[in-house]
């Protein structure tokens, strides 16, 4: 009898071992199932966050890219491709460059603008104004812009260096409306002419404003 109660308990303590064992290696499975979660997880959010980097870098590259092929950048705003020859201007019968007449730039306003060959489109008897203004879309402050003329500028009193003025040129986009003050001021006639871009190879129609002294004849 007592030979047979040890074999009970030796039968009921291997058993106990064995279902402990089980616990045992169950909860290590559980924390190894855990682990992979967590590691998998930490993967997804890690992906995630990479895939939207990319994704705003890609945005922001193509959205450089449109911008470039849209058109011409000028003062960091796009320039109005579209823009027309003015009207109600008093046009200029003394001035040295005639309507027609081919001419290089010697502006720098833009990149692709120096040493651009150019047909002269306007000559307008009136004065130049160099400007500070702030984009109508929130972005800097554009400084020394040139040029835009009397009658693309609000203001009250006569126009001359630190008057504040509200601009009503639309040359670029965001321009329009926007609020700034005269900078200097540059005695005309102003001209309007239409050239290819010597960097983009594009044509710019009735690109407004230069100065007599930044055309030079071509021979």
């Amino acid at each position: 009898m007592k030979k047979r109660n040890i074999m009970t308990s030796l039968s009921v303590a291997a058993l106990s071992l064995s279902l402990l064992s089980g616990v045992a290696v169950s909860a290590d499975s559980m924390s190894n199932m855990h682990d992979m979660s967590s590691m998998k997880m930490e993967k997804k959010t890690t992906a995630k966050k990479s895939t939207m980097k990319m994704t705003k870098k890609s945005s922001k590259k193509m959205n450089m890219k449109h911008s470039m092929m849209s058109g011409m950048m000028m003062d960091g705003l796009e320039m109005n491709m579209n823009s027309k020859l003015p009207k109600g201007l008093k046009k200029a019968t003394h001035a040295k460059f005639h309507v027609g007449q081919k001419v290089t730039l010697k502006a720098k306003h833009m990149e692709g603008m120096y040493n651009a060959k150019a047909t002269v489109a306007g000559v307008y008897k009136t004065d130049l104004y160099e400007i500070d203004f702030m984009p109508t879309n929130g972005g800097k402050m554009v400084k020394n812009h040139k040029w835009v003329v009397a009658s693309e500028l609000k203001a009250k009193g006569a126009l001359k260096a630190g008057k504040k003025v509200t601009v009503l040129a639309d040359h670029m986009y965001d321009m329009k409306g926007a609020k700034g003050k005269i900078v200097k001021v540059h005695k005309g006639p102003a001209y309007v002419v239409t050239f290819k871009d010597t960097k983009t190879k594009m044509v710019m129609k009735n690109h407004k404003w230069l100065t007599q002294q930044e055309l030079k004849a071509i021979k």
